[in-house]
């Protein structure tokens, strides 16, 4: 067979190597030149490598005066490394000596540097031999290959679940069965590992049971394997044909009687469970431990897989491609990563939009036990461009579609999906899921506040909350974190991040963008009929802010874990820029707020949220009356704040003293109430309406905590107008006042609202 031409690359790597040869002064020569017989074949370069009297007494194997090796030069070099062989085997069982004759110089693609060409090849080559020489070779850290396996059947096996334990600790030849279910297109996955034959009862029972009880056909692809563990290294490769195969079996003990019963049996009981196409497959798995030296944590280090009906009348082995994904020998590709949270944790996502689908497939792409996706829309055309759905989803619901999708990425993953609104299931009208962990992608103001009222209603301690959402422009996204001690979630900490955008110029875009305190001008339509409000921005766009936000939210809560019970925050907010917003404010931004003091209206049910700032204030005004003018005159001023009807929550943010106007004495405290609105309104202003005035504080340094007819009537005159009012007095009865001062205990809190209309005080709007 006439050669073919060399590639231009192959031409430049001769030249080199013969350049080399030059200057190293006779420490390599060049033997033979073998030119590829057909196009894609490497370029053989025979040579040897002068190593008289370079072993030392530490090496373990003794070099030859001159080394044979044989450099392959791939046709697209020097953009694929050469490979290094031998024509022996005496560097069997060395560092980096694959299949007892191959050298690995490079472990990864990457590590070869096609800039230095030939010269750093070997340099490479030269810096191994003398290694070894010394006896300092160490091996990678890094498992030892496989076993080889020649004639393929095109068919594969995926092995995802771990031995037994019993197994695991067996260091002799055994026997077992793997559960293995055909996934169609000749993909193989072994679903379960049994110990003996007495088990396959219990898949005998399952499909009975199965096949009664939901009247499918329960096989559904289901068949037995025999499995085999060899008690020793098989080498560098099984042999090819079927007797030399089995007899090297029967060299580790496998006796040709137990492999002809071991096989009838399967190939009895697969006739009773299997109800696929024709005959259930016959395969033998083979595992084999790797030597000694190298630190494998399982028993069995590789798994063979035999196609056992292929090439029979050929006497040759069809074997399958295995990948072996069990846990305990193998890393995930995210491990260490923030995602490994959501292994094994069950995830709702309400939204199934531009942010939550993709934030959807990454729980389930990492290996979240379950994710139930909830959403009422529909596909439309015009999302496709930045959503995860096809032209044949149009029409479709978006949840559906989307469960049917991330089913097909990991089967182990449940997909639960709701094609209904996502407020039906968080105010009881659905069934909750128990969940670990709820993602808001919905950007829907109602949703958060079904979730902020649910929350803090729950009898028992919420899931965390994580909130995501995305500027007008794309070019800003936020998201909070409620962990599940937070004296509030989604609503209020968007807030807390809002009030603190208000006070740093490093926020303010954020304010701008996400608290605007004008209408945006003319009104975005992605398509005609298309009602939501909606911002601009592409499926790169969205996928990179939810990868982040989830990113950031899973790492605080892996932080949280780790701080077992110590002093964490319960609430937090993440921030993210693009690179041209980034001139604003930093990229990422994190920022955290503990708990506020929690108290309840018990006769209207409001849950009153006190800042531990506007608490602080409080305090430093009553400390300085009683310097000023005793301990037994009262005090007090306005309240600034929120109070969301919805979420039936009141935040008292701010509290100043007694504006001017006011009297105190002993006697009581009388407010002014218009210069208390009037003083108010620039904080209003300033904080896009999240700080305003909501009320009214006071002291009873001598009395408890209970508002007496002239608060009453004070409050009820405030309420006049039309809004709502708070009234939080802070009592002083058995000093409780005074140690509160100074600093040992929390004070007596009475907090009520008063709505204008019912004498009684209740909120006229939830009056039946």
């Amino acid at each position: 067979m006439a050669a073919v031409a060399l590639t231009p690359g192959q031409s430049e790597a001769l030249s080199e190597l013969a350049e080399i040869v030059r200057i190293n002064d006779g420490r390599i020569r060049i033997e033979d030149v073998r030119d590829p017989q057909q196009e894609g074949q490497p370029l053989a370069v025979d040579m040897t490598i002068n190593c008289r009297g370079e072993t030392t007494t530490d090496s373990s194997v003794r070099l030859e005066d001159w080394e044979p090796v044989t450099v392959l030069v791939p046709p697209r070099f020097p953009f694929e490394h050469p490979e290094v062989t031998l024509p022996h085997r005496r560097f069997a069982g060395l560092p980096h000596v694959m299949w007892a004759n191959a050298i690995c110089l490079y472990l990864a693609a990457n590590d070869w540097d096609p800039g230095r060409r030939m010269h750093g090849f070997v340099v490479q080559m030269l810096t191994w031999f003398e290694e070894v020489a010394r006896g300092t070779i160490s091996g990678p850290e890094v498992p030892w290959h496989a076993p080889l396996t020649h004639w393929r059947t095109g068919e594969y096996l995926m092995i995802r679940t771990d031995l037994p334990e019993s197994l695991e600790n067996e260091s002799g030849l055994w026997l077992a069965l793997a559960v293995v279910e055909s996934i169609g297109g000749g993909l193989y996955d072994v679903h379960r590992w049994l110990r003996g034959r007495d088990e396959a009862d219990e898949i005998r029972a399952w499909h009975d049971r199965r096949a009664r009880e939901e009247d499918v056909d329960a096989g559904g692809g289901i068949f037995l394997a025999p499995a085999v563990a060899l008690p020793e290294p098989v080498g560098f490769a099984y042999p090819n044909g079927r007797e030399e195969l089995l007899a090297a079996l029967a060299g580790q003990g496998l006796a040709h009687q137990e492999y002809r019963e071991l096989r009838e049996f399967t190939r009895d009981f697969n006739r009773e469970v299997w109800d696929g196409d024709g005959q259930a497959p016959a395969l033998l798995l083979l595992g084999s431990p790797a030597p000694d030296r190298y630190a494998i944590p399982s028993r069995i280090a590789h798994v063979a897989a035999w196609a056992l009906d292929v090439g029979e009348d050929l006497d040759e082995v069809g074997w399958l491609t295995v990948f072996d994904q069990r846990p305990r020998i193998t890393t995930r590709r995210d491990t260490t990563r923030p995602a490994q949270w959501l292994v094994g944790k069950r995830i709702l996502v309400l939204g199934c939009g531009a942010l939550g689908a993709p934030t959807a497939e990454f729980c389930v792409r990492a290996g979240a036990a379950e994710t139930y996706v909830v959403d009422d829309g529909k596909v439309r055309p015009g999302v496709l461009v930045r959503q995860p759905y096809t032209f044949e989803d149009i029409g479709r619901n978006k949840a559906t579609a989307l469960a049917e999708r991330l089913s097909v990425i990991n089967p182990d993953v449940l997909v639960p999906s709701g094609s209904f609104d996502a407020i039906s299931l968080i105010n009881g009208d659905l069934p909750m899921p128990e969940v670990d962990l709820v993602i808001d992608a919905t950007a829907n103001r109602s949703v958060a506040s079904a979730l902020e009222w649910a929350r803090w209603t729950a009898e028992r301690p919420p899931p965390p909350l994580l909130s995501m959402m995305v500027g007008h422009d794309c070019e800003r996204a936020a998201a909070t974190l409620a962990l599940p001690s937070a004296s509030g979630a989604g609503i209020d900490v968007l807030r807390r991040l809002g009030i603190a955008a208000s006070a740093d110029a490093n926020l303010y875009d954020l304010l701008d963008d996400f608290f605007p305190g004008h209408p945006r001008g003319a009104p975005f339509q992605p398509e005609p009929g298309c009602s939501d409000p909606t911002y601009v921005g592409s499926a790169a766009d969205l996928a990179a802010f939810a990868g982040q936000l989830l990113n950031d939210g899973l790492a605080i809560l892996t932080s949280a874990e780790k701080a077992q019970g110590r002093a964490f925050p319960r609430r937090w907010a993440s921030v993210v820029r693009t690179s041209t917003a980034g001139a604003a404010g930093a990229a990422r931004q994190r920022l955290s707020w503990t708990n506020d003091h929690v108290r309840l209206d018990p006769v209207l049910r409001y849950q009153m949220r006190v800042d531990p700032a506007a608490l602080a204030s409080m305090r430093r005004e009553v400390a300085l009356m009683a310097d000023r003018r005793g301990p037994h005159v009262e005090t007090g001023g306005m309240l600034l704040g929120q109070i969301d009807r919805a979420s039936r929550v009141v935040w008292i943010t701010d509290a100043d003293g007694p504006p001017p106007g006011s009297a105190a004495s002993a006697e009581g405290l009388m407010l002014d109430p218009t210069a208390a609105r009037g003083w108010a309104r620039r904080r209003r202003r300033l904080t896009r309406g999240m700080v305003a005035y909501i009320g009214a504080w006071h002291t009873h340094p001598d009395y408890l905590a209970l508002p007496s007819p002239v608060d009453r009537r004070a409050m009820d005159e405030m309420a006049s107008d039309g809004m709502p009012v708070l009234l939080m007095i802070l009592g002083g009865g058995s000093g409780h006042l005074a140690r509160w001062v100074a600093g040992n205990e929390l004070p007596d809190m009475h907090l009520q609202l008063f709505f204008p209309g019912p004498e009684d005080g209740r909120d006229a709007s939830v009056l039946p």
